[in-house]
């Protein structure tokens, strides 16, 4: 285990360093890296990289600081819903940011033919989470589709969201052996961070009919127990941009 792992702060400052690295891939990682440390301090440091020379580092930049609650990146992130590579990236920042400024562009998007269907879905949970009701109403048919992957998606973004009837309705479809989305419910409890869920997860986790589920269920009691949760911190759950 390098120095680094051992003392937090050293780590950041050699973050923070490879901000300065001449290769764009190396910054980029630097950015994903200072993102996931979710540090409100350092947006400073991550508003110097919005006007990289590598629109790419640029767009990361705008989605960390989303993750920070900061809004300095929104118009890169409202630019990058027309650039399908960039898309759904854009799109969970501004869950993560879920700025008022943000709502007439999303319902613009949102209104687009030929959406992916799971892109819609993102536009609706940034918009509830920039206080458009509509967003809401959408992610909550969802719950009710018989299409596999948006009724899964649904109960993550539930959770995402806070709603407040989440943790028990997660709970409770963690709890019935036959649901095909108990995978959906850890992930969403995960982003609702609200420790109560630790009775359900590690429940889940003592099942051994279902590996993966299992394992996933004990990361994620593990996570809450050990570190504690926010809304916004259930964010680095997701994927970074490669």
């Amino acid at each position: 285990m390098s120095a680094s792992q051992h003392d937090p702060g050293r780590e950041e400052q050699l973050l923070l360093a490879r901000l300065r690295d001449p290769d764009p891939i190396e910054r980029g990682r630097a950015v994903d890296s200072l993102g996931q440390l979710g540090r409100p301090e350092l947006a400073r440091a991550l508003h110097g990289l919005l006007d990289d020379s590598d629109p790419i580092v640029a767009f990361k930049a705008a989605a960390a600081l989303a993750g920070l609650g900061d809004p300095g990146g929104l118009a890169k992130l409202l630019r990058a819903l027309t650039v399908a590579d960039l898309r759904s990236f854009a799109l969970d920042a501004l869950i993560d940011l879920g700025s008022s400024e943000s709502v007439e562009a999303l319902r613009r998007f949102l209104a687009r033919p030929f959406l992916h269907p799971l892109e819609k879905m993102q536009a609706a949970a940034a918009l509830s989470r920039a206080g458009d009701e509509s967003g809401s109403d959408y992610i909550r048919r969802r719950l009710e589709s018989r299409q596999p992957d948006e009724r899964g998606f649904a109960l993550e973004l539930w959770g995402r969201l806070a709603m407040p009837d989440a943790l028990d309705r997660l709970c409770e479809v963690l709890a019935r052996t036959d649901d095909p989305h108990r995978l959906d419910a850890v992930r969403g409890l995960v982003h609702l961070g609200d420790r109560r869920a630790l009775k359900a997860l590690r429940s889940a986790a003592a099942q051994q009919d279902d590996p993966e589920l299992a394992r996933e269920a004990e990361q994620a009691a593990a996570w809450l127990r050990d570190a504690g949760r926010s809304s916004s911190a259930g964010s680095k759950w997701n994927r970074p941009l490669s």
